[in-house]
């Protein structure tokens, strides 16, 4: 079982040979303090991690007592709720629980300074004392509200003024080094004594019984299982979230209350936790997606994690091209034949983690898929690859998970440009795409309408927007289309399909070849040097949308117009002749139609199906793209810019 998985993680990576640290935590502001407790400089340092504002990460005092309650602090590190009794959102005033709460968490947090002073003698336990009487219950001078007065400002050491969020702070008593004081080995020896003497409490109050996890018999078993897994991306609870629980009397059963209903010993429980938030700190065995994540990890080989997170990530189509020739090549020796692997796709309902699917599988299967997971994103030989500046490194990827399923994400404004909002991310998009990849199976046909709506929305309200750009957009389109398709149905291939029947996808073709028309007609007096002309709204703009629902109230109207734009390119003396070979294009396609008698025109279709909608688009697509790549390599220094 998943519990089961979690735990046996949490053995094999020795989360549990020191559990009164938690690993991988960044801290981000150090309070430095002289052995009088007076602040040393304008405000606290701050520390250098590997991501931009996050701090350094260290292996902090944890303790285990449950922190979801809102009313314990944890040793040493905590945040200004804890250390300075100031709630974290400012402008969001509380009400009298939240405040009643926060007043315990403070108190709680100093209780445990107090307690280290009485049993160690240290000194610099008293320095903190000193620090916390001097502010005489106020908040710390190099605090303060932002202007909106909806957050809080930091002054830092230099004197420079940075925005806080929910970053944890700790302490550094001078005479001691540069190292918070978390880190002196005294202190950590006092608190492993303490968070024993936390667990032989726990468990002696606990129950005993019989562990679903362990299978071991007559063991404490935990009451609730803690600690929560803490810094998890909305829509979980800052304050942490768990994976068992029980709130209301529907989920209990024989009388059992709260976790007892599903009996875990005290070690098992903190072990799958432990593993659940180490997991959740490393870029090779997590992967955050709007409201929903992706879990996993090789239960022996490492290695074989760190490859699929990055092809998952940030598929390069070097990485790609190794993997499909050789899956295991890159690594330093082969995963064992025997190996597994363990994927979950979660999400939250505040305080719950709510696990959407989870599968373990053979690793050389995962492989497999993965290999067919490529095959079936390849969208076309002369793909343009040249992406737009994206600040999110995992959305450069085109083929990454992120970018394909933002195409099924509703638009924003963020920065003058159009953006997927990630917040607004369905839950259920990414858990189908990693189940696509790793599992083989197909997504749903109903991701084809929001990934058709959100182009359709890119093509009126981006005047940015290349399509040929777009590659993730129609290469998750083929993928559905194909692991979805009937024998009836055409099979997108990774190039141009010239010879097919399928009037969906010649419809798609045929408007890119009329747009072309269009956009040469535009520009048919242009010279080197001078802009490239495009209308304020296109053949593409103003009648894709209609001409990928109903065909044949758009075709007609579209050929009519672009015999004008064919007698304007006869006429240039650029592009003189060029009338003839585009000419020669449209009849080739409409060829492909039959029409209701001989000597008729062709019978465009009245109306198409969701799944014949997004043959259009790639049909349109992939014909575009043909097009360009033909331009590109017949274009001399004189010609035209490159892709137009």
């Amino acid at each position: 079982m998943l519990l089961q998985l979690l735990y046996d993680f949490a053995k094999s990576r020795n989360l549990l040979d020191d559990p009164a640290f938690r690993p991988k935590t960044p801290v981000r502001w150090l309070i430095c303090l002289d052995e009088n407790g007076n602040l040393l400089g304008q405000g606290p340092q701050e520390t250098e991690g590997q991501r931009k504002n996050k701090g350094r990460e260290y292996k902090v005092p944890k303790t285990s007592r449950a922190t979801n309650s809102g009313t314990v602090a944890d040793f040493l590190v905590d945040d200004i709720g804890a250390i300075f009794g100031l709630s974290t959102k400012p402008g969001a005033p509380l009400n009298e629980r939240a405040s009643k709460k926060l007043k315990q968490k403070h108190l709680d947090f100093w209780r445990q300074i107090e307690e280290a002073k009485a049993a160690t003698g240290d000194a610099r336990f008293d320095a903190l004392l000193r620090f916390k009487e001097a502010l005489g219950g106020s908040a710390p001078p190099f605090l303060r509200l932002d202007e909106k007065g909806t957050g809080w400002l930091v002054r830092t050491a230099s004197g420079n003024e940075k925005p806080l969020g929910g970053d944890l702070f700790s302490f550094v008593v001078s005479g001691k080094g540069p190292e918070p004081l978390f880190e002196d080995q005294a202190v950590r020896e006092y608190w492993r004594r303490v968070f024993a003497a936390e667990m032989r409490n726990t468990e002696k109050e606990a129950e005993r019984g019989l562990c679903l996890v362990t299978g071991q018999r007559d063991v404490p078993l935990a009451r609730t299982h803690t600690p929560m897994v803490t810094g998890l991306p909305k829509p979980a609870k800052g304050t942490g979230a768990g994976i068992v629980g029980f709130e209301r009397p529907a989920f209990c059963s024989y009388g059992f209350e709260k976790s007892y209903n599903a009996p875990t010993s005290v070690t098992a429980s903190k072990g799958y936790l432990l593993a659940l938030q180490f997991l959740s700190k490393q870029q090779d065995h997590w992967l955050s997606l709007g409201p929903a994540w992706l879990c996993f990890w090789a239960v022996e080989s490492e290695e074989a994690s760190n490859l699929f997170a990055r092809l998952l990530r940030r598929p390069d189509p070097l990485t790609v091209r190794k993997f499909m020739t050789s899956p295991w090549s890159g690594l330093q020796k082969p995963p064992p034949e025997r190996d597994k692997f363990v994927a979950i796709t979660l999400t939250a309902a505040g305080p719950r983690i709510v696990i959407k699917g989870w599968l373990q599988m053979p690793l050389a299967d995962v492989a497999k898929n993965f290999e067919r997971w490529f095959r079936d994103l390849a969208i076309t030989e002369n793909s343009e690859t040249a992406q737009p500046p994206i600040a999110d490194e995992d959305e450069a990827a085109p083929l990454g998970v992120s970018r394909l399923a933002a195409c099924t994400a509703p638009l924003m404004r963020k920065g003058g440009r159009l953006v997927p909002n990630h917040e607004m991310l369905h839950p259920d998009v990414p858990a189908q795409l990693y189940r696509a990849a790793l599992e083989g199976t197909a997504p749903s046909i109903a991701l084809i309408k929001p990934i058709l709506d959100q182009l359709h929305s890119r093509l009126v309200r981006d005047k940015n927007y290349n399509l040929l750009f777009d590659e993730s957009r129609f290469a998750l389109l083929k993928l559905i289309l194909n692991r979805n398709r009937k024998e009836n149905t055409m099979e997108i291939k990774p190039k141009l399909t010239a010879d097919t029947d399928d009037p969906a996808y010649n419809c798609g073709r045929l408007l890119a070849v009329l747009a072309s028309c269009q956009e040469k007609a535009m520009n048919a007096d242009w010279k080197p040097g001078e802009d490239w002309k495009k209308a304020n709204a296109t053949v593409t703009d103003r009648y894709f949308g209609t001409a990928s629902v109903s065909p044949a109230s758009v075709f007609p109207l579209l050929l009519r117009l672009n015999r004008h734009h064919l007698s304007k390119i006869s006429k240039s003396k650029r592009y003189a002749g060029d009338e003839r070979f585009l000419e020669e294009q449209i009849q080739n396609i409409l060829a492909l139609f039959k029409p209701e008698q001989p000597g008729k025109p062709p019978v465009f279709p009245r109306v198409l199906d969701l799944q014949a909608q997004g043959r259009f688009a790639l049909g349109f697509y992939q014909q575009s793209a043909e097009d360009a790549a033909a331009r590109k390599a017949a274009a001399s220094e004189a010609s035209e810019p490159a892709g137009k």
